[in-house]
């Protein structure tokens, strides 16, 4: 039998006998996503055998029972339907039978095309402690006829967008990148698996093509570190899978019951999967409000050229020499400033006071004190995250702060030279420490803004050790929010000012941050549209610095990549001005331009709301595009076009109001009326030769100033 529970979007049918997922259709385009049929469990439980504390797999064997419910109307006026499956754990080693007791439900609405998976644990077994939960399980996936055309959407920091995953997330780049990368498990499955929140910025995937979507998200308002784990089989054993891994812990005796986890079955492309995550999130966190006038500013100057490695580059009494620079040279009123602690970059974290070769406290006050008078302000780096283990402290304080595995074995990372331990986030020690360090610098040096290294970046883990004050294993993320939110009101009411930035994303943390560094690192899909569609409201700073490790063309394309993007989503550039002065007058030119461009945007950027793609019908073949809507005011379109290609075309979606004119500038500093044709639903734009244009269609009614 298949049991079967759907509407008219979906069916999803499970084998009674074993309990394996038997078909995931899609009703609307006939497609059953289920290519392969890997006869793979729902969920997989992870336990420690007490007291050992051996980790051992528990699986399910058979099912007990299967229920199909008829639930009473929903207040949204839907009729609601689930599937319960009842479960009989496996014995360990195949011999001794497991006392833990296992239900899935499967909810469905008449008319939505999302169903919602539940699991419930009841750990009846003295000899196991489980501390992870893997669901809701899916493998043997692809869609339509061919996987080849498959697009795979990924939350790895600002966001992935990846061509044919089977293919390449076991070509030889995801299998040597740095981070994030593709393994190969015991069984022979190509896997990534990165956690939220941090490494995976949210809590949400989502995989389609031209025909067919499939989006999968957790819904968990604990925000528990939770793994994203995404499988194939690769080309010769073309399938793809999805789980969501759960860092908790049930205790024998105890019972625990999962948030919800959202499942839908789609004809949409990965715009329904950013829409259905913020439509649930927006319920349960809050978009931030930082000071006004972080919104007149469009550049930043990165200051990681103190000290590093023993090499001193700068001094503080140099600070406001560096500050006159950046404002004469772009126009930077903001300096952010690294490497400045004991032994400089990346050595003796977290020992973060100001490093006796580089001057005074009051030196480094004083410096600040300069910038303020002059209309500028300071943002300090502090790394949130490491502990040296070469600090004269390790030994009383690092390991103490540590977070240890289900073994006591402390987590290692090297950067550079240097190696260092991870510390919880979730013990109370460490927060104080970092909210104390924070709210002194602002109190004490006059800094405006705090930089939280690493913190929407390094991936988190689950920590073990009885002696932290956390509560569960999983509680990293919440441990972070409270060192956030903390941090932020204690400098808030030193300096309405003051305000925070983390590297990378975290759609959690936005709420207590101005800005999220996303870096331009090694080559992979990137695709920070994803973030940026999902949260307009989170400001990326975009590194824009030039890549040290190329030369030439591939330099240049690089750098001019970076900055187009950067123009697109409306960021904040990153700018060095050590970096800088490696470019040739040609690079240097395009850099001064898109500035200048940058500028002349923010006022679009302020009343406007990012959109991606959305309305546009089509585009000439080499076009990057980026939609903005403008509260009554139109509609700006910006386009790269990096060839610089003549006779070039958009389409978009007619507007619903009585356009005045399309007003074209670029990033030469040309601007004229646009030539366009109107028909019936649709506006056809041509699109100048420049590098990067910008296309405003301008309301009748709006004032002009712009």
């Amino acid at each position: 039998m298949r049991p079967t529970v759907g509407n008219k979007y979906l069916a999803i049918s499970i084998d009674s006998e074993t309990g394996c997922l038997a078909s995931l259709k899609n009703k609307i385009t006939k497609d059953d996503y289920l290519k392969v049929d890997p006869e793979y469990p729902l969920y997989k439980l992870f336990c420690l055998s007490l007291p050992s504390r051996e980790k051992v797999e528990i699986v399910p064997t058979k099912v007990i029972s299967v229920e199909e419910i008829t639930g009473d109307e929903n207040p949204a006026g839907q009729c609601g339907r689930s599937l319960v499956v009842k479960f009989l754990s496996a014995p360990v080693n195949g011999i001794e039978p497991v006392r833990i007791h296992v239900s899935v439900r499967i909810e469905v609405k008449e008319n939505d095309a999302v169903t919602l998976w539940f699991l419930e644990v009841q750990n009846d077994d003295r000899r196991y402690q489980i501390v992870e939960v893997l669901f809701p399980c899916f493998r043997g996936v692809y869609l339509g006829a061919s996987w080849q055309d498959d697009i795979m959407i990924y939350p790895h920091h600002a966001g992935e967008k990846t061509l044919a995953p089977i293919r390449e997330y076991t070509s030889e780049r995801y299998l040597n990148f740095w981070r994030a990368a593709t393994k190969r498990g015991e069984d022979g499955v190509f896997f990534r698996e990165i956690n939220y929140c941090g490494l995976a910025s949210m809590n949400w995937m989502y995989y389609y093509d031209d025909e067919n979507g499939f989006y999968i998200s957790s819904y968990d308002r604990d925000f528990t570190v939770t793994g994203l784990r995404v499988e194939t089989g690769g080309p010769e054993h073309p399938w793809m899978g999805w789980a969501m891994r759960k860092y908790v812990t049930v205790n024998p005796g105890e019972t625990w019951s999962s948030h919800p986890y959202g499942v839908g079955i789609t004809t949409e492309d990965w715009h329904f999967g950013a829409l259905r995550y913020r439509e649930w999130i927006d319920g349960i966190i809050h978009m931030p409000d930082n000071p006004l006038y972080l919104t007149d500013e469009t550049i930043l100057n990165q200051c990681y050229n103190f000290k590093r490695d023993g090499v001193i580059y700068n001094r503080f009494s140099d600070i406001p020499s560096m500050y006159d620079r950046g404002l004469d040279e772009y126009g930077m009123r903001h300096m952010f400033i690294a490497s400045w602690n004991r032994s400089g970059f990346d050595q003796d974290y977290p020992e973060y006071h100001p490093d006796l070769e580089l001057g005074t406290c009051w030196e480094l006050a004083e410096g600040c004190r300069y910038v303020k008078e002059k209309g500028g302000f300071v943002t300090f780096y502090i790394n949130s995250r490491i502990f040296h283990i070469e600090s004269d402290y390790f030994e009383t304080l690092g390991k103490k702060w540590a977070i240890k595995d289900e073994a006591g074995r402390m987590t290692y990372e090297q950067y550079g030279p240097h190696k260092f331990v991870v510390l919880c986030p979730s013990n109370k020690a460490w927060q104080d420490y970092l909210i104390d360090i924070g709210s002194w610098m602002v109190k004490s040096y006059g800094a405006t803004g705090i930089y939280l290294d690493q913190l929407g970046s390094a991936e988190p883990f689950p920590c073990y050790d009885k002696n932290h004050t956390h509560e569960g294993i999983g509680d990293f993320n919440r441990g972070y929010i409270r060192v956030l939110r903390d941090l932020l009101e204690r400098i808030r009411s030193i300096n309405p000012d003051s305000f925070l930035m983390i590297e990378n994303c975290g759609d959690i943390y936005g709420s207590y941050v101005w800005g999220n560094l996303t870096w331009n690192g090694d080559p992979y899909d990137e695709f920070y549209n994803l973030y940026k569609y999902t949260f307009p409201e989170h400001v990326q700073v975009n590194m824009c610095n030039p890549k040290r490790h190329l030369t030439g063309e591939a330099k240049a394309t690089k750098f001019h990549c970076d900055l187009n993007r950067a123009l697109l989503l409306g960021s904040i550039f990153w700018v060095g001005l050590d970096k800088t002065e490696t470019l040739d007058d040609d690079l240097h030119d395009y850099l001064r331009a898109a500035i200048r461009l940058r500028n002349k945007l923010n006022p679009f950027f302020k009343i406007g709301r990012f959109v991606d793609n959305e309305d546009v019908l089509k585009a000439s073949t080499g076009l990057d595009i980026a939609h903005w809507r403008l509260e009554d005011t139109g509609d700006l379109y910006i386009v790269a076009n990096p060839h610089k290609c003549a006779g070039k075309h958009l389409v978009v979606k007619r507007p619903a109001y009585k356009e005045e004119e399309v007003l074209i500038f670029d990033i030469n500093g040309n601007e004229s009326p646009g030539h366009y044709v109107i028909t019936c639903d649709a506006m056809e734009i041509g699109v100048p030769e420049a590098e990067v244009s910008c296309l405003f269609i301008r309301q009748e009614t709006c004032a002009s100033a712009f």
